[in-house]
């Protein structure tokens, strides 16, 4: 079946309802702008849930992985290499189901036309008769073909109203971005806190193991178990190992770099373009410019996103 065809599908065996881009609609060609927002936005977030329990299911497997390894080869504890396996079958079964459920794919193609969608119906209200698909990016025409054939099937609008779109669109997604830039910046933190916690007891434990080595060379241990010790040792090592195992392969997914900068240029953006506003007016020159650069980084966020497959984690 065919992405287009795919989507319609799933538009049509939606049960909840469908988000709006506004409150009342009368205009019929505005209506079924949003009608096909409100179904790519439900369904791109849905599956965006979907891949993040994915990702999290991988990483916590995969770490359990790493975990039960290293206590059947440190601590001795050798019923754990069946509890391996199991981990192993677990993971290839998760990765199975997110392949064949295209949770990821879904989850970013849907985006792409949601924010397309809503860029349309922005342009359809300010009264622009410039067409969403005319100024779609190459890289979204090339990679994603069955969006712009969707966009195709939107009407012009007859006669259309100039409507003031400064606080409708502009500064209603400045405000967006700000909170969306804080929540990144939130998990950006978590996720370097944690290394740094990481490595500052993986480098604890060195030290440690390099003064407990130096003693035992030179000094008489006694009744001290050496083994034991040094297995503790390398658990503690390893376990620093496996969070950080974690951390790369949940929070590493996110894209949280880039995604902070993209919400920090598009509030630049969003600051330009309102500055422009105040200055000159809502002119169609300026609200295309806006649609064709918020379009251009819709293609950038794609591309970065396609990366961020669910991968085994061993």
């Amino acid at each position: 079946m065919k992405r287009k065809d795919i989507f319609y599908k799933d538009k049509e065996e939606l049960t909840q309802p469908l988000t709006h881009i506004t409150g009342e609609i009368s205009d019929p060609t505005l209506k079924f702008i949003d009608e096909l927002y409100g179904a790519a936005d439900v369904l791109s977030i849905e599956n965006a849930k979907k891949h993040q329990r994915v990702l999290f299911v991988l990483a916590v497997s995969g770490t359990l992985l790493t975990m039960f390894f290293l206590l059947y080869d440190e601590a001795e504890l050798h019923g754990l290499i069946l509890a391996c396996l199991v981990m192993i079958v677990f993971l290839f079964i998760i990765r199975k189901i997110a392949d064949n459920s295209e949770y990821h794919r879904k989850y970013i193609e849907y985006r792409v036309l949601a924010e397309t969608l809503r860029i349309q119906f922005f342009l359809s209200v300010a009264g622009v008769q410039r067409q969403v698909v005319e100024i779609l990016p190459w890289f979204i025409k090339q990679s994603l073909p069955w969006i712009e054939s969707v966009l195709k099937t939107v009407p012009k609008m007859q006669n259309p109203e100039k409507n003031p779109i400064l606080n409708f669109w502009i500064l209603d997604q400045k405000s967006y971005r700000g909170s969306a830039l804080v929540n990144a910046e939130n998990k950006k933190y978590t996720d370097n806190r944690t290394a740094n916690v990481v490595l500052v007891i993986t480098i604890l434990a060195y030290i440690f193991t390099l003064g407990f080595e130096i003693y035992v060379y030179t000094q008489t241990p006694g009744n001290l178990n050496i083994n034991a010790v040094r297995a503790i040792l390398k658990i503690v090592v390893g376990t620093m190992s496996a969070i950080a195992l974690f951390t790369s392969s949940y929070y590493g997914k996110m894209s949280l770099t880039y995604t902070i900068n993209d919400h920090k240029r598009m509030i630049e953006l969003y600051n330009y373009v309102e500055s422009e506003i105040t200055k000159n007016g809502e002119s169609e020159e300026i609200i295309v410019f806006l649609a064709r650069e918020s379009l251009i980084e819709n293609s950038t966020w794609y591309s970065y996103q396609t990366k961020n497959k669910p991968d085994l984690v061993f």
